[in-house]
């Protein structure tokens, strides 16, 4: 077979089974050859540069940074999305990322510790809806003063919708208690108790972290004060991880928020527990950084540029 027959054979195959979308075996029949070999013309067809693959996708750059971040933090699995134009689409694009990813892994039977946010929200809106299968939902965080949509009551309330949930368990307390004193007395109360021994029982747990910038949402609906913000950040506090407010190492700061925090503390969640952080934004990359640093993290959803800077990268179109 001469050198422009054998190119004109795979160019036939390479046609039928890139445009036609044929299988190999199909191919096979069609030729009157051996799977086998149609196997191997199409392996051929990659090594010599007859058939050139291009992605049309910004997702490309992102697969680097996935693996980057994965080796560089000992996490399990990390998934980059690429960082919207408009920044009002950042927790939207991570959210359904992360809800993607969830939907593949919780099962029936398992428990759900959640904490709260946009990006969570944007995470159980995007939740591939179950038949009822016994999940459990358990609100890693007490309540707000200030009613939205994005807090820890509505975001385990979406989440217990879509996943048609057996039970959901709420916090019926705010997230910070107003005393250290006051904290140990609501301690007390059995259905604190009750709902605390369920966080050590969770088999995934997702959350977000809470940024201590002036655009803090934990400041912004009055989780934090601003003086509470103030002192924390003079304190060496960088954010929030798990209600645990941490330095820039991942260490707990010395602060009385950490003692007034109700919720479940992070040491009681199981060893085994999958821990999902989902958030992106460059104003989050320090509170990232700690969370990380910490070891509170498993599995890390998040936007190209933030992977990039956590990478120690210079951002796209930002010079170093």
């Amino acid at each position: 077979m001469s050198e422009y027959q054998d190119e004109e054979l795979y160019a036939r195959v390479a046609w039928a089974y890139y445009n036609e979308e044929l299988t190999q075996a199909e191919i096979a029949e069609r030729m009157g050859m051996t799977r086998a070999r149609i196997n191997r013309i199409l392996q051929e067809c990659r090594m010599t540069g007859l058939v050139q693959i291009i992605i049309n996708s910004e997702v490309t750059g992102c697969a680097d940074a996935e693996h980057g971040l994965e080796k560089k933090f000992g996490l399990s699995k990390v998934i980059v999305v690429p960082s919207p134009a408009r920044e009002s689409h950042l927790y939207t694009a991570i959210g359904r990322a992360a809800g993607t990813y969830l939907s593949s892994r919780i099962r029936d039977g398992q428990t759900l510790g959640l904490g709260w946010g946009t990006t969570l929200r944007a995470s159980g809106r995007s939740l591939v809806q179950r038949d009822p299968g016994g999940i459990r939902i358990v609100s890693l965080f007490g309540g707000l003063p200030t009613s939205s949509t994005t807090t820890p009551y509505d975001v385990a309330s979406v989440f217990s919708r879509r996943l048609n949930a057996k039970e959901c368990y709420y916090i019926a307390a705010p997230m910070y208690a107003p005393s250290e004193e006051m904290r140990k007395t609501l301690m007390k109360q059995t259905m604190f108790a009750s709902i605390f021994e369920l966080a050590s029982e969770v088999d995934i747990a997702l959350v977000g972290v809470g940024d201590l910038t002036n655009r803090s949402t934990n400041v912004n609906l009055g989780a934090i004060s601003e003086e509470e913000r103030i002192s924390l950040r003079d304190a060496g506090a960088v954010g929030e991880v798990f209600g645990v407010l941490l330095d820039q190492d991942g260490n707990r700061v010395d602060h009385p928020l950490n003692r007034r925090f109700m919720g479940p503390p992070f040491d009681r969640l199981p060893d085994l527990a999958s821990k999902i952080l989902a958030a992106g934004g460059l104003h989050k990359v320090p509170v990232l950084r700690a969370a990380l640093a910490g070891g509170y993290v498993d599995v890390l959803v998040t936007d190209e540029l933030t992977a990039q800077s956590l990478l120690g990268e210079a951002p796209a179109g930002v010079q170093a």
